[in-house]
């Protein structure tokens, strides 16, 4: 073993020693000197300290507002709802379906992390406007295909065609 490996191993032991020493013969002499009670005590007092000084320091609007916070809310912005959230849209104009649109989805690819629709012939992917650019594709699935009016945020589903 060279001299640097001895003084490392050395100083290992002496840490081990010195840690032995710390937590099995100086820790178990010490914890019968502190009294619980004066702990519990000293914690008392801190408490009732802390307590005087929150009383003395709440200003009306602190304590109106106290005062109204356990009643029930009229108008609860966090108020929970068994009901589903449903989007009506400004408009008022009829959905577009499918058929009136006249795009025709017949192909579905999926290529790494890409998804690819053949619409009327044509490959587009997410994102991509279609051929008279009136329509944008957003989402791709094998059954489906979800395009959007440009502009008017309307979505309109288009169900995969077999051949």
């Amino acid at each position: 073993m060279s001299k640097r490996e001895k003084i490392i191993v050395f100083l290992m032991v002496l840490s081990l020693v010195y840690g032995f020493y710390v937590f099995y013969i100086e820790a178990p002499a010490k914890k019968g000197t502190v009294e619980k009670n004066s702990k519990l005590e000293s914690l008392n007092k801190f408490i009732s300290h802390i307590a005087n000084l929150t009383r003395e320091s709440l200003s009306e609007i602190d304590s109106y507002i106290i005062e109204k916070a356990p009643k029930q809310w009229d108008k609860d912005p966090l108020l929970s709802s068994d009901t589903k959230f449903q989007f009506k849209a400004e408009n008022t104009e009829a959905a577009l379906s499918a058929l009136e649109v006249n795009i025709k989805y017949t192909g579905y690819l999926k290529m790494g992390a890409k998804n690819i629709a053949i619409l009327n012939g044509l490959e587009y992917e997410e994102g991509e406007e279609l051929e008279n650019s009136r329509f944008i594709i957003r989402k791709i699935f094998p059954d489906q295909v979800i395009i959007e009016i440009k502009g008017k945020r309307k979505e309109i589903t288009i169900p995969l065609e077999e051949i």
